[in-house]
């Protein structure tokens, strides 16, 4: 079935399955854009509730714009070769949006307030592709009916194929493309899809001259485009792999081996050696701090994999040891890149609420240092999650947990406030009270938190760092609010660190 637009040009007939297909892809490529879009701020924004708002509130904005001036510009210029055009110019903006976010995201980033600069980049770079995009539906309806009969049937039909092409776009994206692909691979593709069928629009309308300008366009895109992209030019990555929860790294930094998710490191770990993080040291080292001299170690939970170094020294210390790790792919870089050497039965693929809620285990120690990036697993901070983590420890067993944050920050002092109502003894250590930014570790417990001065079985590191953080225990910080799945506004009060955290990582890897 042809669609003949009218007009006195006999070249403007277009099939209507082709429009169809049109509209699907249109449909796909807008879910695409909207859900990779997260992906290309969050090495500079983090990944949440503020990036995907300001990336959805500008989705809105941009398609509402388009369905507007589209179905004013398909009324005056109801000419089909304009729709390729819209599809060739939504293609090549979004095949330029990793150059283009490269370019400008290290500047807004720097930004007061992290919400200003999440969501002016949103807008510089989603707004064009989007709204352009959005003006294809109106224009897909006006070819559809040049006249007012149907009229209803054919904005249903339009309005279907574009939804399923957004839902299909969804599931595909966030279960096949994201945990395989790249950021940069997956918007190529998004481009050159939208590119080609802006090339076989041409052709079919007999715009040759247009059509070998899309070829061209795809072409370029598919062959000429980099495999890998980072903004730090000098930096060494030894391993780089996407995930369901972010881009993850293995980078190389003066004798330093760095594990990072959206550019956040996580670890750091000589070359030379064993040496681990201040604040791993001082977590591996509290069950020999307590315990007495003829005691067992005990059972240990550890949420949060990293590299692996903690589970490693609490189990050279003879605890047993089970990890708790959402991601694979963390595991894999653990394994192949730190020693890593754990056997699988005891690392849990699940999410680490999840798993405490359904395991019928218990433990003497807990430790939750689960991050994403930057993004803190607040969920596992609640009130209900701390009263579950409770169930799962032994008598007088421990719960630990490690922030990064200010010492200050309404952050800590909220999570202190919650731990209160549900464990007696509460205890917070800070790597450096001075500091801007530092390491936070909260020590709760149905019994009192005492460590011995009996050192012996420690290593000389462990006995720095545990006498570290004991000098930097902090009073009581003012009380804020209890954490409760109802209500938990931390993103908003975790922002300060977050930005200045983005901040300090990224001037540091400007540095490799």
């Amino acid at each position: 079935m042809l669609i003949d637009t009218k007009l006195a040009d006999n070249r403007l007939q277009i099939n209507a399955g082709f429009l169809l297909i049109t509209v699907f892809v249109t449909g796909a490529s807008i879910l695409i854009i909207e859900l990779i879009g997260t992906r290309v701020l969050a090495p500079y924004f983090g990944s949440g509730i503020y990036t995907w708002s300001a990336l959805i509130a500008v989705t809105l904005a941009a398609l509402s714009l388009g369905y507007v001036l589209g179905g004013k510009f398909a009324d005056n210029y109801p000419n089909p070769s304009l729709l390729y055009f819209l599809c060739l110019i939504a293609g090549l903006w979004t095949a330029l949006t990793p150059a283009l976010a490269t370019l400008l995201l290290p500047d807004l980033m720097q930004l007061a307030d992290i919400r200003l600069g999440v969501l002016v980049s949103s807008v510089l770079l989603f707004t064009p592709n989007l709204f352009v995009l959005g003006m294809a539906g109106p224009f897909a309806i006006r070819l559809f009916s040049s006249d007012h009969e149907a009229s209803g049937r054919t904005s249903g039909l339009v309005f279907s194929i574009s939804t399923l092409g957004s839902l299909l776009a969804a599931l595909g994206t966030g279960f096949i493309l994201v945990p395989n692909y790249g950021v940069l691979t997956i918007l190529i593709f998004s481009a050159i899809a939208l590119i080609v069928v802006a090339m076989l629009g041409f052709l079919f309308l007999k715009y040759f001259a247009m059509g070998l300008v899309s070829l061209m366009a795809a072409a370029l895109c598919f062959f000429y485009f980099p495999t890998t992209s980072t903004q730090y030019s000098s930096l060494e990555i030894i391993d780089s792999s996407p995930s369901f929860y972010g881009q993850v790294q293995v980078v190389r930094k003066d004798g330093y081996k760095i594990l990072l998710v959206d550019g956040i490191g996580q670890n750091y770990v000589t070359d030379k050696s064993e040496e681990a993080l201040s604040y791993i040291n001082f977590l591996s080292s509290i069950p020999m701090a307590r315990k007495l001299p003829d005691e067992d170690p005990g059972s240990s939970l550890v949420i949060g994999l990293g590299a692996g170094q903690l589970p490693m020294l609490l189990k050279k210390s003879g605890l047993a040891v089970e990890t708790v790790e959402i991601d694979p792919v963390i595991d894999v870089m653990a394994r192949k890149h730190f020693g890593f050497n754990h056997s699988k039965d005891n690392v849990h693929f699940v999410d680490g609420r999840l798993y405490l809620s359904q395991t019928t285990s218990s433990y003497d120690y807990i430790i939750i240092d689960a991050f994403n990036a930057d993004q803190i697993a607040w969920h596992l901070l609640s009130r209900e999650a701390l009263q579950i983590a409770r169930l799962r420890l032994k008598e007088h067993g421990l719960l630990a947990i490690n922030i990064t944050s200010f010492t200050s920050g309404d952050d800590i002092a909220s999570l202190q406030k919650t731990l209160k109502t549900v464990f007696p003894f509460v205890r917070i250590f800070a790597e450096n009270p001075d500091a801007e930014l530092t390491s936070i570790i909260f020590l709760a417990s149905d019994s009192p938190v005492n460590l011995n001065d009996n050192f012996a079985s420690l290593t000389p590191v462990q006995k720095f760092n545990i006498n570290r953080y004991v000098k930097g225990e902090l009073d009581e910080p003012d009380r804020r609010i209890v954490l409760s799945d109802n209500h938990k506004p931390v993103d908003y009060q975790h922002k300060k660190a977050q930005l200045q955290w983005r901040k300090a990582m990224h001037e540091f890897l400007i540095e490799l």
